[in-house]
């Protein structure tokens, strides 16, 4: 039991690391390639619904006054 608790401490350390490395060489890439960069996929999906939203491509007849 004792080497079972002890295995999952070690996988934790090992996935921690493994994503630590992993950032290290994601910033290193963008250094040298920053045209890679694209938003997130909350960010993606905000832009994506406000330019599907925008009031000048809805017809003159569904605006209200109210909108400038």
């Amino acid at each position: 039991m004792f080497i079972t608790l002890l295995a999952l401490e070690y996988l934790l350390f090992l996935a921690i690391n493994e994503r630590i490395n992993a950032g290290i060489l994601l910033r290193k890439v963008l250094k040298s390639h920053p045209h890679l960069v694209k938003p997130g996929m909350l960010a993606g999906m905000w832009d994506w619904i406000h330019s599907r939203v925008k009031s000048k491509e809805v017809s003159t007849q569904c605006q209200s006054s109210v909108i400038c």
